[in-house]
């Protein structure tokens, strides 16, 4: 009699989970006191909305599904597995797609390879905007990754565990044993994550045609101006404020006169070098001559790069006005980067584009649902 009564006891305990109220059998009964007890939390009182603690046999019962909750884990009973889970469930399933599904254990791995690879995600990964933009991305990663064919898989296999030895190497393998460890994640982990990122690459590059890129590289040359152009040239900035402390150096008349000094003395043919460790407050070049070498000139502010790109080579320009003060140049060479010398990046710049678009545009209509319990 007294081992049925276990029996009935246990199925009374999983059957008043999710409830908190007590199911007992139809044609049995046990006895047992029901208590009202009070619940303490961290020294804050809370109380259950439905069901009571009762002792049987010397032991006291209470609601589970009310404890669990009032700690801050949800829980959850698993019929086909007979497993009742507190906290996170690995194999719960938070999304569904035309050909998959995803689990909470494959999402919170894909997030942590996330914060991994990007640390700056880290002050976000709690955030149900950041989280749904996350699961869609894993969808839409597994979704091309399935395109690539067998030799880009091969490809990125090989990729992935060239960079993973590298990364060893570089910090030690009990380093990068710990460091993945921190944030429950194992070497398979990473490795998964690379080749599949690595596919999606290689899927999407190869929809790319030398003649799109062509077309973009001649669309990017009308559409900005200094669009690929690179310049070495020399100046000396006649500044309005200490670059350190923001201290007011002079106004913006004596500014201009002095620029113009400056000036004048350059087309006297004195040295641009010397002149430029007297006067400049560019303390990123005043050293060197006042010299930029081959610098893109889409990097520098708008009348600095204005005048990069139309002044004649190798004659000082009048004063150029910038927020920073007033720049005397010289621009010793200019060119535009040919499309060979650009063309790798242009296919990164467009292979963003063409992933941007299939998850604002083909993604949806493939996902089915997505719940991560928010």
């Amino acid at each position: 009699m007294k081992d049925k009564m276990k029996g009935l006891i246990v199925g009374l305990t999983i059957g008043s989970l999710l409830s908190g109220t007590a199911a007992f059998a139809a044609s049995s009964q046990i006895d047992v006191a029901f208590r009202n007890l009070k619940y303490m939390f961290d020294g804050v009182e809370k109380a259950p909305a439905e069901g009571k603690g009762f002792i049987y046999e010397g032991s006291t019962y209470v609601p589970l599904k009310f404890v669990s909750e009032a700690l801050g884990k949800a829980v959850e009973w698993d019929e086909t597995n007979e497993t009742i889970w507190i906290g996170s469930n690995p194999s719960h399933i938070v999304a569904t797609y035309k050909g998959g599904k995803v689990t909470k254990g494959e999402f919170e791995t894909y997030l942590a390879l996330q914060t991994f690879f990007y640390p700056d995600y880290a002050s976000s990964q709690n955030d149900p905007e950041f989280q749904q933009y996350i699961v869609k991305e894993l969808i839409q990663n597994r979704i091309l990754s399935s395109k690539a064919s067998e030799t880009d898989l091969a490809a990125a296999k090989d990729s992935a565990s060239k960079q993973i030895a590298a990364w060893k190497t570089k910090i030690t393998e009990s380093a990068a044993v710990d460091q993945l460890k921190q944030i429950k994640l194992t070497e398979a982990d990473l490795y998964n994550s690379i080749v599949e990122s690595l596919s999606v690459q290689s899927y999407i590059n190869s929809s790319i045609s030398d003649e799109q890129l062509k077309a973009k590289y001649d669309e990017i040359l009308k559409a900005n101006e200094g669009a690929y152009t690179i310049a070495s040239l020399r100046h000396i900035l006649i500044g309005l404020n200490d670059s350190a402390t923001q201290k007011v150096l002079r106004t913006k008349e004596e500014a201009l006169a002095r620029a113009k000094e400056v000036q004048q003395k350059l087309k006297n043919g004195e040295d641009f070098t010397s002149l430029a460790k007297t006067y400049s407050d560019d303390p990123g070049s005043k050293d060197n001559g006042g010299l930029y070498s081959d610098v893109e000139v889409s990097q520098w502010v708008a009348g600095f790069k204005k005048a990069a790109i139309s002044l004649t080579l190798n004659t000082i320009s009048d004063p150029v006005e910038t927020e920073f003060g007033y720049h005397v140049m010289k621009v010793e060479s200019r060119s535009v980067k040919t499309f060979d010398s650009v063309k790798a990046q242009i296919k990164n710049e467009l292979s963003q584009e063409h992933s941007q678009a299939f998850m604002e545009k083909e993604l949806p209509a493939l996902i089915e649902k997505i719940d991560l319990g928010q």
